[in-house]
């Protein structure tokens, strides 16, 4: 049991011999039922007519009684002769060892149809009339009808059912003597020998090697016994246990209130028997007075007067010896009369006196219990809930580790997942300060510990917040926290470079229990509890445990130390008609409950008050691109490839594509990295790659947060520019991409440079209808296209591209489908110097429409030359910019490439893309010159690879040939 219910000892040990004999008679009864079955189609089937007076002849002890009178139960009942029924009660009558059945407790109309009614003929003989099923005799009934019953002898083994006489020392006639032992104990008490014989002595019989070994129901019962003789048997279980108990008491007090009765009947029978007996002793009396008369009248009138004489005398003597004798026999029956009332009267008390102190001790000891059990129940309750949390909190950690600490690489392959810990590189954390005005703040302090983010001034932050732009590692840090919960005490599977920031787990160990929940996947639900419920609990256990473990999570809420983390707070959206600007904690205890949430900031400019927030911090991309794309490329190149020497080219790559600020957003980097190698076993794939496939495929990944709805460019619908053209998430969003890319190049070519990167929701609309615009910004703002900051009040919320780049290539793609926006918008800027800003358009543009980039070159070549002349700087910058446009319109397969260059800047890594321009301008040669670089102002490395020229004008360059550290001309 789950805790002793009793303080005295020897009173525990009965309580738990009650409640062994209850758990064996339960097997035992089930043993019963099958072998009964059995038995009943041995003995045959009745008509189902004859009741059993009809069937006793009268008089059967102690089925009736022994009269020369009809008994009370054949007054009105002949017996009569049924050879059906016959048959039937031979045959239960040879089953019986002892031949004395007890048919004062069975029906024999039911005879065929209940095989009960069959084995209530081998009870005791009285009690059991009214026990309608095995299940509800008491253990001495069970025990009696196999001990009676010679069916059985084929069922238990010689050893424990022996042939009469039966051996008192067999283990079913000492299990018998348990029972009793234990019912008419006057103290309600055991010792602890004799307890554990009773248990041996059970065990011994539920273990009998012909039948019962065997049976499933005797091995639970024996398993049962030995839970409750150490103590472990479940609360729940005694209480049911006790129940049976008490129902048994109620059972034994009614069978006690039928023996009374039979005792009274017993006692008026015997009183009749004494008024027939006296009736019969004065019939003889009178009888022989009689018989005196007539011999007296028969005598001689001679003896008439000796008569006579002596009539008198012996009439007086016959008077006398009369009341003498009436006398006797009314004494006799007086004292009969009152022998039986008193033997009645003193029977009735005992039994009254048993019961009411078998009542009162049961009553007694049953309420001492409920007292002991109420004690163990709260210990056994508070020990229960432990275990529940422990369970709850084991499953949650299987479960993340299955599931949640897996993130996908792209964002257009989620099947691609890695452990977290396999491509994790720690983010950079600013704290975000709200001023008294309201305006959010970002300050240069960086959060670096658990600590930090969890505690401000030792104050537990309650509300947490997470802003980052899309792609930044929002939901990539969320994972990692999480992780980092699990796994406390397991190493980092990380081989990178060692970080010591967050490494402080012990801070969020403090959570007894992490809830983490994808917002994405409860739209339109209000209640963080039933997202709990729905994303967690009904994912680890069955349809039979939930509900349960629902009222464990109720006393979770308000009592546990717990850490709610709410990801993606701008993917949810409330219910129609409900104006909540985030999930309700309703039932988590305020105290108790950390929220953390991630968010993109237009979400919480746009929702949250500043009151509702304890700590804002945004996350800005991660502190170490090299290790993080070292992470990155461990995971997805082949084994047998230098890892180190990859990095090394990826580099290179990036370098060479100006690629770098792109590691701001882990996400955008990430697939970076994934298309790169994706090319690896491309021949020239570091100078063939196409700066505008990648960012189409940055450009896909951003439209699938949106809009996941696919589409195709095909023959009858043509790609605006062929980058596009196999792209599938880009077609259903054209239409808002066009605006979009409309809004890019107004505003990077406006006139107000101040609003060239960073605009207001005013000056956005301009380039949209009134229709439009909500939409647009809304779809804009899903796919991270565009962000939103809160200032200091809602009217001066400023939005910027998610990277300038972004803003560049879809102003490039305007561009690209409406050349004469170079006329419009780009030549009306005045470039002075800012010619170089638009060098990534150009590029873009080389990549999409050749005949729009030798344009746009032809106007930035002239303000190049215009505005910087020969100046070096400037020059040899502008000249990278051409050199890369080739490499652009070349990779994709752009034709009647004519891009401007008017001063050349000689090395040899570009001698064959010089080659290129020289070959393009030479219908213009007049107004070519190469730039004279003086050699003693480079470096040592650049003395390496530069060269100094100084051609005539009139020469056209047909190859260069280098020689040693010179140029040869041919």
């Amino acid at each position: 049991m789950a805790a002793s219910l009793f303080t005295d000892k020897e009173t525990n040990n009965w309580l738990k011999a009650c409640l062994a004999l209850n758990i064996t008679k339960d097997e035992l009864a089930h043993f019963l039922e099958t072998e009964l079955q059995r038995l009943k189609t041995v003995v045959g089937s009745s008509c189902c007519n004859c009741s059993i007076e009809k069937l006793v002849p009268c008089p059967t002890l102690p089925f009736c009684n022994k009269s020369k009178h009809k008994c009370k139960l054949h007054a009105s009942q002949k017996p009569q002769q049924c050879s059906l029924c016959d048959q039937v009660k031979q045959n239960i009558t040879s089953h019986h060892r002892y031949s004395k059945l007890s048919w004062w407790n069975t029906h024999a109309e039911k005879w065929s149809s209940d095989h009960w009614e069959i084995g209530k003929c081998f009870l005791p003989p009285h009690g059991y009339s009214s026990v309608h099923t095995v299940q509800e005799s008491d253990f001495n009934g069970v025990i009696s009808i196999m001990l009676n019953c010679t069916h059985f002898q084929n069922c238990l083994s010689t050893s424990c059912l022996s042939p009469p006489p039966q051996d008192k020392q067999s283990p079913l006639e000492m299990v018998r003597q348990i029972g009793r032992d234990v019912r008419h104990t006057s103290d309600c008490k055991v010792t602890d020998a004799d307890l554990q014989g009773y248990f041996q002595n059970l065990a011994t019989l539920l273990a009998d090697p012909k039948c019962l070994q065997h049976d499933h129901s005797a091995t639970i019962a024996h398993k049962r016994l030995n839970d409750l003789q150490n103590d472990r048997m479940s609360l729940k279980e005694v209480c049911e246990l006790l129940k049976e108990v008490l129902k048994e008491a109620d059972q034994l007090k009614e069978r006690c209130e039928e023996l009374m009765e039979e005792a009274k009947e017993t006692g008026e029978h015997f009183s009749r028997e004494a008024e027939r007996n006296l009736a019969e002793a004065l019939q003889k009396l009178e009888t022989l007075i009689q018989a005196g008369e007539q011999r007296i009248d028969s005598k001689t009138q001679l003896g008439e007067q000796r008569i006579d004489s002596k009539t008198q005398l012996g009439e007086q003597r016959i008077d006398i010896k009369t009341q003498l004798g009436e006398q006797r026999i009314e004494s006799k029956v007086l004292v009969a009369e009152k022998q039986i009332e008193t033997k009645g009267h003193d029977v009735e008390q005992d039994l009254e006196r048993k019961i009411k102190d078998g009542t009162q001790q049961i009553a007694y000891h049953v309420q001492d219990g409920i007292v002991s059990l109420q004690q163990a129940a709260n210990k056994t309750e508070a020990e229960d809930y432990e275990r529940g949390v422990e369970d709850l909190r084991q499953r949650l950690i299987l479960l993340y580790n299955d599931k949640t600490c897996f993130v996908p690489l792209s964002t257009l392959n989620q099947s691609l997942d890695k452990r977290i810990t396999d491509i994790y590189a720690t983010p950079k954390l600013h704290q975000i300060k709200i001023e008294k005005d309201g305006k959010h703040v970002k300050t240069e302090t960086l959060v670096l510990t658990y600590k930090e983010l969890f505690y401000t001034d030792d104050k537990s932050n309650q509300r947490i917040y997470v802003q980052g732009e899309p792609g930044r590692g929002k939901s990539t840090f969320a994972v990692k926290l999480v992780h980092d919960w699990c796994n406390e005490h397991q190493p980092s599977s990380t081989a990178s470079i060692k970080s010591t920031a967050f490494e402080d787990k012990l801070t969020i160990q403090k959570f007894k229990l992490l809830f983490f929940i994808a917002l994405r996947d409860s739209r339109k639900q209000t209640d963080v509890t039933q997202m709990i419920k729905k994303q967690l609990i009904d994912q680890i256990f069955s349809e039979d445990e939930r509900a349960d473990v629902y009222k464990l999570f109720v006393h979770i809420m308000k009592s546990e130390i717990c850490l709610v983390v709410r990801e993606g707070l701008d993917e949810w959206t409330s219910p129609d008609g409900s104006n909540l600007a985030e999930p309700s904690m309703a039932g988590f205890s305020k105290d108790k409950c950390t929220v953390l949430t991630t968010s993109r900031p237009w979400k919480l400019a746009e929702s949250i008050k500043n009151s509702q927030i304890d700590i804002l911090v945004e996350i800005e991309g991660i502190s170490c691109p090299n290790s993080f794309s070292t992470n990155i490329l461990r995971c997805i190149i082949d084994q047998r490839t230098n890892l180190k020497e990859t990095v090394y080219k990826f580099e290179l790559f990036i370098k060479r594509c100006n690629l770098k600020s792109l590691s701001s957003s882990p996400m955008l980097y990430a697939l970076v990295i994934c298309t790169w190698v994706e090319t690896i076993g491309e021949e020239e794939h570091l100078k063939g790659s196409s700066v505008c496939a990648l960012y189409t495929l940055l450009l896909e990944s951003l439209c699938t947060k949106a809009n996941s709805a696919t589409g195709y460019f095909n023959d009858s619908n043509a790609p605006p520019v062929q980058c596009f053209s196999r792209t599938k998430y880009l077609q259903p969003n054209i239409g808002l991409l066009n605006k979009l890319a409309v809004a890019a190049c107004e505003l990077l070519f406006s006139s107000e440079r101040e609003t060239t990167i960073v605009f207001n929701d005013r000056q956005l609309s301009n380039y949209f209808s009134y229709e439009e615009f909500t939409g647009c910004k809304m779809f804009a703002l899903k796919a991270g296209i565009i962000t939103n900051r809160k200032q200091k009040s809602w009217s001066e919320n400023s939005n910027s591209f998610i990277h300038k780049t972004v803003q560049e290539f879809l102003a490039a793609y305007h561009v690209a489908c409406n050349p004469k926006a170079i006329d419009d918008i780009i030549s009306r800027q005045c470039f002075n110097n800012s010619h170089l800003e638009i060098s990534q358009v150009l590029i873009f543009v080389c990549g999409m429409n050749i005949s729009a980039a030798n344009k746009l070159s032809a106007l930035m070549n002239q303000s190049c030359v215009e505005n910087c002349g020969a100046s070096g700087h400037y020059a040899c910058a502008f000249q990278k910019v051409i050199e890369s446009g080739i490499r652009e319109a070349v990779a994709n397969k752009q034709d009647d490439i004519r891009l401007k260059l008017s001063h050349f800047y000689i090395t040899p890594s570009n001698l064959r893309d010089l080659n290129l321009i020289w070959s393009t301008n030479t219908s213009n040669v007049n107004s070519l010159n190469f730039l004279n670089i003086n050699r003693s102002s480079l470096s040592r490395d650049e003395q390496t690879s530069h060269f100094e020229v100084n051609l005539p004008l009139c020469h056209k360059l047909k190859w260069l040939e280098l020689r040693g550290n010179g140029i040869l001309l041919t």
